[in-house]
């Protein structure tokens, strides 16, 4: 097998095995979901288990990066994608610890049914978030700043409603326990509104391999370099 074949097959390894740390994230958030539609406490267990073995599969990942990366002579946009990668993988892991933390609130407050649809209201952007993450580093020759910006500010919008909505529930909750719990929530939502910036750090990830260098979304022209 020729050099070039195998520099091909590593980097392709390394993209597989972050489109699977990206699969398994989402599964973790379908779980978050399925624990808040179901008030299933055991499932909000295995969350925290899962969501182990999503740490364990980024400090996999960047072991393997780093050992093809010295194993192999790549040239400067194969190791920014070796690199890239490992930065990727750590918001990816950052992005999955929002769903844990889901799991948490659900298992410390117990909360009532119209709260916790607050917050499944954003499940779906959350998905769409990480397909998006996954086309992102599939297609790092392609500038997509102008959809990194579409499907955050869609996130900031849905948030700014739900943060909304709960905060005049703080003002019509009727004891301190209540108005925690909405408090708890908001927290959550928070949390969930910061993938967008999750998915601005991998977008100039992408900016960076692409480019060769970092650079904020709003200096780079539309135009493909």
């Amino acid at each position: 097998m020729s050099f070039n074949k195998i520099l091909d097959k590593d980097l392709q390894e390394l993209k597989n095995a972050l489109e699977i740390m990206i699969e398994e994230t989402k599964i973790q958030y379908a779980e978050a979901f399925g624990v808040l539609k179901s008030n299933d406490e055991a499932a909000a267990a295995k969350i925290f288990e899962h969501d182990q073995v999503i740490n364990e599969m980024q400090n996999k990942f960047t072991t393997t990066a780093l050992w093809k990366i010295s194993k192999q002579n790549l040239v400067a946009k194969d190791l920014r994608l070796a690199v890239g990668g490992i930065l990727i993988s750590k918001e990816i892991e950052i992005i999955a610890d929002y769903a844990k933390n889901l799991a948490k609130f659900f298992s410390t407050f117990k909360p009532t049914k119209k709260y916790i649809n607050s917050i499944i209201e954003l499940f779906s952007l959350i998905m769409e978030m990480l397909d998006g993450i996954s086309h992102l580093f599939g297609n790092v020759n392609e500038n997509q700043n102008e959809f990194v910006r579409d499907l955050e500010e869609k996130l900031l919008i849905e948030v700014e409603n739900v943060y909304d909505y709960l905060m005049n529930q703080i003002f019509e909750s009727k004891n301190a326990a209540e108005a925690k719990e909405i408090g708890e929530a908001l927290k959550q939502i928070k949390n969930l509104g910061r993938a967008g910036d999750h998915l601005f750090n991998v977008q100039e990830i992408v900016n960076f391999i692409r480019l060769g260098k970092f650079v904020e979304l709003s200096e780079i022209s539309n135009n493909k370099k």
